[in-house]
């Protein structure tokens, strides 16, 4: 069994990455404040040289097709919006963080990715349809599984030929594997890196299921996106998925098939516009 020195020690080397996550801690925070304007954004970004690029480039991509090509920092954010900047910038972090193959998991950087786009996506929308801050929703469900990257990290530092076998329950061989499953990990890394209580306690019981009463949270919109994707697959694609009538999610939020349908096709189209155009892996 590994030691949580071991976490602590993985944790400090994913930090190499950059200060791309001090600067989504603080954008969330601009977002919310009613009083920010374009300047104060591109004081934050400015000094971050590889997400000023991913900013300009990703404006410039046929997923906003803008009229004219943006050179500068001010004229990409303009034209996105601050919204969008969010959006990029989680997707900036997490190219960085899901640049190599998870191998003790057997999942592909590809897939990693992927999964994690398709679920701030589902998250996201969710979270629109209730009335939900979207910025938070989008930043926890690209970041939900980022625990992962800890605990491969660790196995890997450590030396050892431990593998996930597809059969067991994922966040049973985690436990078994190093003591603490994804969404510890996850917490634990969004803590050192100065994440907001709220963000970390939702990474942190995801696993958990909601008590009654609060399956509108946050939490129980993530939660019941899992499930969804579950249903049609990362990709969208599986058909003739069923409408989950017996969830709890459901029932608070009065869903009907056609609304969560619709939902669902229209996250596939922004999922495939984004693999396509924004090409972050």
């Amino acid at each position: 069994m590994l030691k949580m020195k071991d976490m602590t020690q993985a944790i400090r080397s994913i930090d190499a990455l950059g200060a791309t996550h001090t600067v989504l801690v603080r954008l969330n925070e601009l977002a919310k404040d009613p009083n920010t304007d374009l300047e104060a954004i591109c004081g934050l970004l400015q000094n971050d040289g590889p997400l000023v690029a991913d900013v300009i480039r990703i404006s410039n991509s046929p997923y906003y097709a803008p009229a004219t090509f943006h050179g500068n920092l001010p004229s990409a954010i303009n034209c996105i919006g601050l919204h969008e900047v969010n959006r990029v910038v989680s997707l900036s972090l997490a190219r960085q963080l899901f640049a190599h193959d998870l191998t003790s998991y057997g999942i592909s950087a590809s897939e990693y990715w992927s999964d994690s786009v398709a679920t701030a996506l589902v998250v996201e929308a969710l979270a629109r349809l209730s009335g939900q801050h979207v910025d938070d929703a989008y930043t926890i469900g690209i970041l939900h599984a980022i625990g992962r990257v800890v605990i491969n990290c660790v196995i890997a530092k450590e030396g050892c030929s431990i593998f996930w076998d597809g059969v067991e329950p994922l966040q049973d061989w985690e436990r078994n594997a190093v003591g603490f499953d994804f969404a510890e990990a996850g917490a634990l890394l969004l803590e050192h890196w100065r994440f907001p209580a709220v963000t970390r306690g939702i990474i942190r019981c995801q696993l958990v299921p909601v008590e009654a009463g609060k399956e509108m949270s946050l939490l129980g919109t993530l939660q019941f996106a899992r499930r969804v994707l579950a249903l049609t697959g990362s990709d969208f694609t599986r058909q003739n998925w069923q409408m989950p009538e017996a969830d709890g999610y459901v029932q608070a939020s009065e869903l009907d098939f056609d609304s969560l349908a619709h939902l669902v096709s229209t996250c596939q189209r922004n999922y495939q516009n984004i693999l396509q155009s924004v090409d972050l892996k």
